[in-house]
């Protein structure tokens, strides 16, 4: 389907018209640029009804970097939405640099952000932990072991500060994923500085690690958002985080560092940087609670389609 995109959309939007009565529709989310943009493009040009659409990471990463046939398709979307919606700042960014039209694209793109679970929200508590000198840094990762996530390198990196005398274990949440193996075999050869406590659904317990560390680290190859960040944040931990992707230019330097996730030394020295700079970090919760609500989220969904 995806080397035979249109035969996709074709055989999709035969669906669509089958399932749903289209009468009743006066506006188009399309969940996607391109596999839903395409639907929504050919449903404004049938039937006159305007479309919002987000942007990805899968259409930024895949799509807009491999898939050539596809591009036609998705700058028509783009040239034809009312608003075109990145979860990412970072991704608008990046789609200005793709499109022929930045200007035009510009004014119609919007950052609206996923929101977290509210338990986070109502848990707040962003002050950073204290810290003695000679206590070792407490550095927090929570994510699957997919290549992706890229946590081999963020392992590595810690062994290279070791390795400069700096005091640091780093505690993973997590699993599954194809690096498992190669994650668990660094875990145990160095078992003072990687302590693994398995995938755990309890954010309780979730909470109760992260008030013990000082750091959240997530160098992701692509992320569309990332909401474990936001969720490290309202628990006071500042962030190392992937430069151009998720959550890269929603925050400031008061919240985190970004990192180059391809560089083993580059997220050393965004490591480094953290441990430096760590009493000038500062997490205002207020601004957390405005904006990854999911409630005002909403809200800000439905003000853009009743427009």
């Amino acid at each position: 389907y995806r080397l035979l995109f249109r035969v996709k959309t074709h055989s999709n939007y035969k669906q669509l018209l089958q399932h749903v009565d289209i009468k009743e529709i006066t506006h188009i989310h399309a969940h996607t640029l391109f596999s839903d943009g395409a639907l929504a493009l050919q449903l404004n040009k049938d039937y006159g009804i305007p479309y919002t659409v987000t942007i990805r990471n899968t259409d930024i990463n895949i799509f807009m970097r491999f898939l050539i046939h596809t591009w036609n398709i998705g700058k028509k979307v783009i040239q034809n939405a009312d608003k075109v919606l990145c979860i990412s700042p970072a991704h608008i960014e990046r789609v200005k640099h793709w499109v022929d039209c930045p200007t035009a694209f510009t004014q119609k793109a919007i950052n609206i952000p996923n929101g977290i679970n509210s338990y986070w929200l109502e848990h707040l508590s962003c002050d950073l932990r204290d810290r003695q000198e000679n206590d070792p840094w407490h550095i927090l990762y929570i994510g699957n072991f997919s290549p992706n996530k890229n946590l081999p390198r963020l392992m590595q990196a810690v062994l290279n500060l070791i390795n400069r005398e700096y005091n640091i274990q780093l505690h993973i949440i997590g699993g599954k994923g194809k690096d498992t193996n190669r994650i668990e075999t660094i875990a145990k050869k160095h078992s003072d500085t990687f302590h693994l406590y398995g995938t755990i659904q309890d954010r309780e317990k979730i909470r109760n690690i992260m008030r013990q560390c000082h750091f959240f680290a997530m160098p992701s190859l692509t992320e569309t958002f990332g909401l474990v960040y936001v969720e490290a944040l309202s628990q006071g931990l500042p962030i190392l985080y992937t430069k151009g992707e998720g959550v890269d230019g929603f925050f400031n330097s008061k919240y985190g560092v970004p990192c180059v996730p391809q560089k083993v030394s580059s997220i050393s020295d965004a490591i480094e940087e953290l441990m430096t700079n760590y009493h000038h970090y500062k997490i205002d919760p207020e601004f957390l609670a405005k904006h990854f609500s999911w409630d005002k989220i909403a809200l800000q969904y439905i003000r853009l389609a009743n427009k």
